[in-house]
């Protein structure tokens, strides 16, 4: 699930993304123990669609405190709350990687996606991960509705600084789909667009 629930290109009204249910970092690090008991390895994957910046913080202290040495990684929301001082925590406790949604470098379509994040803001937190040595990821699309040709270049410009300036390390870029229980999807009008067919 997704703790923020509100981007207008994401399935948010089905319940795999809406229905998000987060877990004690007590009761995670007590599975990750099993776990490492069980088969052996020591990375994890956590599959949130994003995980909250508060319980990665409060995991990244419960495997310190139980001094365990294992690699994790997980998708996030390049939002505020990704201090330098939580990003260096995080990579104590073994953060290795975030991948995250930029979606588009653009803020007036940040906006139109409602994705409560500023491209500034995502050349900050981007630069706190790197410099505590956490790899960064970003998921980027093209194509979404109303979007110019020339945000797309602006957005392919920013992208680039980003890896100019060394703080994003890998990206991965698709084209804009509009799917059926997405906002866009059930209010196309609202962006403009139209369905070409209609699912049964």
């Amino acid at each position: 699930g997704c703790y923020w629930g509100k981007c207008t290109f994401c399935d948010i009204s089905l319940d795999y993304i809406k229905v998000y249910e987060p877990i004690a970092a007590s009761l995670l690090c007590d599975r990750m123990e099993a776990l490492v008991a069980q088969t052996g390895n020591t990375g994890f994957h956590f599959v949130d669609e994003a995980a909250p910046p508060a319980l990665m913080r409060a995991l990244a202290l419960e495997i310190i405190k139980r001094k365990l040495v294992v690699s994790w990684w997980t998708n996030i929301r390049f939002e505020k709350n990704f201090t330098r001082d939580l990003c260096l925590l995080l990579k104590a406790s073994g953060c290795i990687a975030v991948s995250g949604g930029l979606e588009v470098a653009s803020n007036r379509l940040l906006d139109l996606i409602q994705k409560g994040i500023t491209v500034e803001q995502v050349a900050r937190v981007t630069r706190y991960f790197t410099e505590a040595g956490i790899m960064v990821h970003a998921y980027l699309m093209y194509g979404f509705p109303t979007q110019t040709a020339q945000e797309t270049i602006d957005s392919l410009e920013m992208v680039r600084q980003l890896f100019k300036n060394g703080v994003l390390q890998s990206a991965f870029w698709h084209l804009f789909t509009m799917t059926a229980h997405s906002p866009v999807g059930m209010n196309p009008e609202l962006y403009k667009v139209k369905k070409e067919t209609e699912a049964t």
